[in-house]
């Protein structure tokens, strides 16, 4: 957590002399995220995790928004907090004549620290916007939902637990062993309104493997889409 926040004054340090007025903003939306996963095994997933689909959550940002020598050019670091993870659905190919557990939810919370570099396009209504940079997260805590199925599939049992990234076993009855920093890129799509209001669109592609065993690879991405406003913005 002190890493991290250390991280965050430094973005906005360093841009202070850049030019002109720093403006500030809050946006919030939905995003929609999942887990890429792989393992090289067939059939039944040796660490007892299915295949990976989305979880719905919700995210809310700070903003910074500060202009850069060249004109139509902004560094835009974002603190932001969100959920990620995956709902993992049953392999399709399993032991016959056993009760099988595995991993059907994972749940993580992450501050995160998006710095994007963006352009903006003036329009009529505005401005239109886009841009890509790098971005770290720090996990704060997080939660698994094992299930307890038959060969039939039936499910008999759900348990819930919760992550502790300081312990060697993060998730139950698998292999799986979570990191809790996050790392990877962030890109973005948006129209900043005269009336100051914001929308936008993002997507975040994890680059750090988060399982810490040798077997698998586990990496975070989510799509985003915001609503908010920026106060004070340099061009009004």
């Amino acid at each position: 957590m002190k890493n991290f926040t250390c991280l965050l004054l430094l973005a906005v340090v360093a841009s202070l002399p850049l030019r002109a007025q720093i403006s500030v903003g809050f946006r919030g939306g939905y995003s929609f995220a999942t887990m890429r996963y792989d393992d090289p095994t067939i059939g039944y997933k040796n660490n007892g995790i299915g295949s990976p689909s989305a979880i719905s959550s919700w995210h809310a940002d700070f903003i910074l928004d500060m202009p850069v020598g060249h004109q139509g050019f902004y560094l835009q670091p974002v603190f932001r907090y969100i959920t990620k993870g995956a709902n993992f659905e049953q392999p399709s190919t399993r032991p016959t004549g056993v009760y099988l557990p595995s991993a059907n939810k994972i749940t993580l919370h992450y501050l995160e620290l998006p710095v994007n570099l963006l352009y903006k396009l003036p329009v009529s209504f505005g401005k239109i916007t886009a841009g890509a940079g790098p971005y770290i997260g720090y996990g704060l805590s997080g939660k698994y939902n094992v299930a307890i199925s038959y060969d039939d599939g039936k499910v008999l049992q759900n348990n819930e637990q919760s992550i502790d990234f300081q312990k060697g076993s993060g998730i139950l009855s698998t292999n799986t062993q979570l990191r809790r920093w996050d790392a990877g890129a962030n890109f973005m799509v948006g129209v900043e309104f005269n009336s100051l209001i914001v929308i936008g669109a993002n997507y975040s592609l994890g680059l750090t493997d988060l399982d810490k065993s040798s077997v698998t690879s586990l990496k975070n991405s989510y799509l985003g889409v915001s609503l908010g406003v920026i106060l004070n913005r340099e061009d009004y």
